[in-house]
């Protein structure tokens, strides 16, 4: 009897601990000014994503997003690393103040102005997209937030399509 009691407080402090999790999250995510972001797609599936040109991971998940921006609504962070080097910062800013920020995107995420970035100054959104992420808590790339699911996935997920509810 004493076990059952017991396993019983456990299950409900799991359910409360989930529900808590789930609150902060969507509180979390109400304080994402997407107006800040760079918006691509066109679905009505959202996904808030952040992401730095560099990073491998980044760029796989993004050659898979690009596939589906007919069902998805992506709304990208740059969260340029300053350990990474000029040429970071330089593609950073190339995405953000781009006019065409779908082709500066794939320019960038699929490596095809890697060594040859276009010279582009200082972009104030990116400063901006830094707040976002500082406020996110964001330590590593990729970070994708589903606000549908009120769900945080750090980290490279080979199953994030999946989690978009968007067959392949």
């Amino acid at each position: 009897m004493q076990r059952a009691l017991l396993l019983l407080l456990s299950l409900l402090t799991f359910l409360y601990a989930g529900s808590l999790y789930e609150q902060l999250i969507r509180e979390q995510i109400r304080g994402i000014p997407k107006d800040k972001a760079i918006v691509v797609g066109k679905g009505n599936k959202e996904l808030i994503t952040v992401i730095n040109p560099d990073c491998p991971h980044c760029r796989a998940e993004w050659k898979e997003l690009r596939k589906h921006l007919d069902k998805l609504k992506v709304y990208v962070f740059i969260f340029p690393f300053k350990t990474w080097g000029e040429e970071n910062l330089k593609k950073s800013y190339y995405i953000a103040c781009s006019k065409d920020k779908l082709k500066a995107l794939d320019e960038v995420m699929l490596g095809r102005i890697d060594g040859k970035v276009p010279n582009v100054g200082k972009c104030d959104l990116i400063e901006e997209h830094l707040k976002v992420v500082e406020k996110l808590g964001v330590n590593g790339v990729p970070y994708n937030i589903i606000p549908e699911k009120n769900k945080i996935i750090e980290g490279f997920s080979k199953d994030l399509i999946k989690e978009l509810g968007i067959e392949k």
